[in-house]
């Protein structure tokens, strides 16, 4: 701005300089052409320069009688030429130096015209007036102008200077006035580019302070849209790193971009974004997955695969994700796997199935014994007394053997349902084994067993102890059902802590280690034929429990496949909602949370 100001204040003065120059000149040409012929264009002028017949008369005559109005001087000369002389001849008389070659106006003279042309690009200007006898010829040099030109010049060069030194100074703070702000506001952008959002002070209320407050306002709102930004930044990379789903992106290319933790538990951690391609995953052969199919889903549709690995089952669902590009236009830019872990779904269905099938068994076996011995009683009714009697107690055994199937399956459904009435309370550990104990004695004895009992003062306990002695009878006499005669059952009762344990040990036939992770399931029996021979559900474990953990404690069998079997069983002795323990407490009208 400085520089432009100068330039504008040079040029400025450069063209009043040239301009002032010309018409100076201008001015002095028409002031000797205009005091020219003032004085010989005149008629009496002109009759008394013709009466002069001698060339010293009129020389005499225009040099001292009229010196003044004809301005002769150093810079201006008088010259008489005769008339009829050739035009290089010298003149007859003169105030200065031979003129030299003669000029266009004095050849126009002694043609016999007035020359009174001016010619502005010659170092000189002239005036030649024909008379009678002689040619007047009057020649300036020029000097005069020239040195009032110079004078004009060096004049304007003073003032040049001056306006240079004030412009430069009023540019100077000019430029200031106007660039300070905007060097506020750079060192803002600046530092809004390096994420400090401080405002600029606004310093005025021109349009610099105006674009100073829009500025400001930029800043706070793109402040608040990058703190929105990295708010929902920050929640989605939570939700991206935590979400039980496991989920993979994609490129265009197919080049793995980001995992998730819960993809590397589930396909391991050989994943490398950057390294691992599609296809390293997803089999195209064996899935029938295309990554260039994929990327050409529309907006919400998706495609989905199964994928077995490591032992488990994963449901595989892609979509498409797309950038908007300039024009409004969306292009795909890679895909989306989510990783979806259906193993434990899956185990379940086969376990409802199972359940269901188990279920139909268990009531139709019943329920066609009954049917056939009824049919045959009632279709023969000549049958002995003795044969009625005991087909109808078949049946009747079979009835009881459905309602306890029943009864199991509603104490089953009211435990999933937290709807089982438990009725807590306090009493004596030791006593509710010794009173377990002694109503097994019978069975016990009828199979020949050995039951023995240790009580090391496991003290009080609060809970529902009917339900508690149920779990009890329903262990003690799996082991004297699955305990070959002759067998050692032995139940323990004794204190750990904020917790009781009870464990029953017997030398029976054991159970297989790959059914052992499956005993406590519904209708799940190691060994079929003598558990319906011996009238079990297989609902029994599973029913201990769930009374086990409705009072926050836990059952664990150890066993050893010809050896035998120990089952601990642990209570809290504080009831559910206890230091120890796992659930909720339960609730006033006896039913746990």
């Amino acid at each position: 701005m400085v520089l432009i100001m100068t330039l504008l204040a040079i040029s400025l003065m450069l063209v009043v300089g040239v301009m002032l120059v010309s018409n100076v000149t201008s001015f002095y040409y028409d002031n000797f052409l205009q005091q020219m012929r003032l004085f010989f264009d005149t008629a009496e002028t002109q009759e008394r320069l013709n009466a002069l017949d001698r060339a010293d008369q009129l020389y005499g005559f225009l040099l001292e009688d009229n010196i003044l109005q004809l301005g002769f001087n150093t810079y201006r000369n008088l010259y008489i030429y005769a008339y009829d002389e050739a035009p290089e001849a010298a003149p007859l008389l003169g105030s200065g130096d031979n003129p030299g070659l003669p000029s266009p106006n004095l050849r126009a003279a002694l043609s016999g015209q007035t020359g009174d042309r001016a010619y502005i690009h010659y170092r000189y200007m002239d005036y030649a007036k024909p008379l009678d006898n002689y040619v007047v010829y009057i020649k300036d040099d020029k000097n005069q102008v020239r040195d009032l030109t110079w004078e004009i010049v060096m004049i304007i060069v003073e003032i040049m200077f001056l306006t240079m030194v004030i412009a430069i100074f009023l540019s100077f703070l000019l430029s200031r006035t106007i660039t300070n702000p905007i060097e506020r506001l750079t060192q803002g952008a600046v530092r809004v580019a390096g994420g400090d959002f401080e405002p600029i002070a606004v310093s005025s209320d021109d349009e610099i302070g105006t674009l100073t407050n829009t500025f400001n306002e930029m800043a706070t709102t793109l402040q608040q849209t990058l703190a929105d930004i990295e708010a929902d930044r920050n929640k989605y990379e939570t939700i991206f790193l935590h979400l039980t789903d496991g989920l993979l992106v994609f490129d265009g290319g197919g080049l793995l971009v980001d995992v998730n933790r819960t993809v590397r538990d589930m396909l391991g951690a050989g994943l490398r974004p950057g390294e691992t391609r599609f296809e390293d995953i997803f089999d195209r052969e064996r899935l029938g997955v295309d990554l260039g199919r994929l990327r050409r889903l529309g907006p919400g549709q998706t495609d989905s695969c199964t994928l077995e690995t490591r032992g488990r089952v994963l449901q595989v669902t892609f979509a498409a994700f797309s950038l908007s590009e300039p024009g409004g236009a969306l292009s795909s830019e890679g895909a989306i796997a989510v990783l979806h872990d259906i193993t434990d779904q899956q185990r379940l269905e086969l376990s409802r199935r199972e359940f269901i099938a188990n279920v139909s068994h268990e009531l139709r076996t019943p329920l066609t014994n009954i049917k056939s011995y009824t049919e045959t009683v009632l279709e023969n009714p000549d049958l002995p007394e003795d044969n009625r009697t005991g087909f109808l107690k078949v049946a009747l055994g079979e009835s009881d053997r459905m309602i306890r199937i029943v009864k199991d399956l509603l104490t089953l459904s009211r435990l999933d349902d937290d709807r089982l009435d438990l009725r807590p309370r306090s009493f004596d550990a030791g006593e509710l084994v010794q009173r377990v104990c002694e109503a097994m004695q019978l069975d016990a004895h009828n199979s020949r067993h050995a039951l023995t009992l240790e009580i090391n003062d496991p003290g009080p306990v609060f809970g529902d102890d009917e339900r508690l002695a149920q779990v009890l009878i329903n262990v003690v006499s799996n082991s004297v059902k699955y305990t070959p005669e002759g067998g050692k059952i032995h139940i323990e009762a004794h204190r750990e802590g904020e917790q009781v344990c009870v464990s029953v040990r017997d030398n029976g036939i054991g159970i297989p280690p790959e059914d052992l992770g499956r005993i406590f399931e519904r209708f799940y029996r190691v060994d079929k034929a003598r558990s319906r021979e011996m009238g079990g559900t297989g609902l029994g474990l599973a029913i201990a429990q769930e009374i086990i953990r409705a009072h926050g404690g836990d059952i664990d069998i150890e066993s050893t496949l010809g050896e035998g079997t120990m089952v601990r069983l642990l209570i809290p002795v504080g009831g559910p909602g206890s230091a120890h323990s796992n659930e909720l407490p339960l609730r006033p009208g006896g039913a746990p949370h």
